[in-house]
């Protein structure tokens, strides 16, 4: 539960009443994916040509207590003090394996019922990533519910610093 409350914590930080975004999330019928045949829990993306993985604090929600149809995907890289690079992918309204886009930032949420992607400390000048500056991400949800959640994504994300960040071949993998 605690979990739960750390990951939803910076959404609640940055959330105001200002109107939603135009396209918060939305989802296309595509049918999912076969399965890849990883097997270890994962989050990994290429951000702005660099290779970027987790190596703990691996979790993943499909429905949690609270919330709408949601899926939460998240990740760390690097020890738990102040460099500590923290990464979480949450979609609301979301029904099941397909395509969804997340666009816009955490600014223009009311409540927990847009997505939020984000990435904390990536270096000083980028202290934040997406989040309050903007995203517009594609996920292809491949599995979602049975202790399982498995997903691709790529798209762009704008940093605390003014650039935009080319997000590509992200992955995540958790299993339960």
């Amino acid at each position: 539960m605690i979990r739960r409350l750390a990951l939803l914590c910076p959404l609640l930080l940055t959330a105001c009443d200002s109107p939603p975004a135009a396209v918060a999330t939305a989802a296309t019928s595509a049918p999912a994916a076969a399965a890849t045949p990883h097997t270890a829990n994962q989050l990994r993306m290429t951000l702005d040509g660099k290779v970027w993985q987790a190596d703990r604090e691996l979790f993943g929600a499909w429905h949690p207590p609270g919330t709408d149809r949601a899926v939460l995907m998240a990740g760390s890289l690097g020890p738990k003090d102040r460099h500590e690079q923290a990464f979480n992918l949450n979609l609301f309204g979301v029904s099941g394996p397909g395509r969804y886009v997340a666009s816009g930032s955490t600014l223009s949420l009311k409540g927990l019922t847009s997505s939020a992607i984000q990435l904390a400390n990536l270096s000083e000048q980028r202290y934040l990533v997406g989040g309050p500056f903007g995203y517009e991400v594609e996920v292809e949800l491949l599995q979602a519910g049975s202790g399982v959640i498995e997903a691709k994504f790529h798209g762009r994300m704008s940093a605390s610093d003014g650039t935009v960040l080319d997000l590509k071949d992200g992955y995540f993998l958790y299993r339960e």
